[in-house]
């Protein structure tokens, strides 16, 4: 007598497979996805170590101390302060030394400078899609070290 459910397993064994690579797969991806924590910098790269601005050529050599380490700049972003005041932003350009890179903030990957004084700019892209258009529109942000900072990131203030 052949057994006709014994038969029909096998044929569907292949599907069952496929089925589970899919849901592995598919759960590996989410995973992946949603591994980095959104207020804290990950994958920090330092581009550009102890610059100093074009209009102070005087200061490169005294610039070249400012080293800013991945560490050092997570520390950072966790102690200063987030700031909307306009002044600070038309200023702070004129702190001759800095340094600079990229990190990802939560998904969004962003550029950073970070300058001797204790004031960081962050910027990102940030892709909108809306009806199948896509918009790219820029976000930006400073954060300054206050006491609080300056005594918990040392070299930066």
């Amino acid at each position: 007598m052949i057994n006709s459910n014994r038969h029909s397993n096998k044929q569907h064994l292949p599907l069952r497979r496929l089925y589970s690579l899919l849901a592995l797969l598919a759960m590996t991806t989410i995973s992946a996805c949603s591994s980095r924590v959104a207020n804290e910098l990950t994958d920090i790269t330092v581009l550009a170590q102890g610059e100093s601005i074009k209009e102070r050529p005087e200061m490169a050599e005294a610039c070249k101390g400012f080293y800013v380490s991945p560490e050092k700049l997570k520390d950072f972003f966790q102690y200063a302060a987030l700031t909307h005041e306009e002044r600070v932003n038309n200023n702070y350009e004129k702190l001759p030394c800095y340094s600079s890179g990229t990190a990802y903030l939560g998904d969004d990957e962003i550029q950073w400078v970070l300058r001797a004084g204790g004031v960081g700019e962050f910027q990102s892209l940030q892709h909108k899609t809306q009806n199948n258009n896509q918009d790219q529109t820029q976000k930006s942000f400073t954060k300054i070290c206050g006491v609080s900072c300056c005594d918990n990131v040392q070299g930066v203030c």
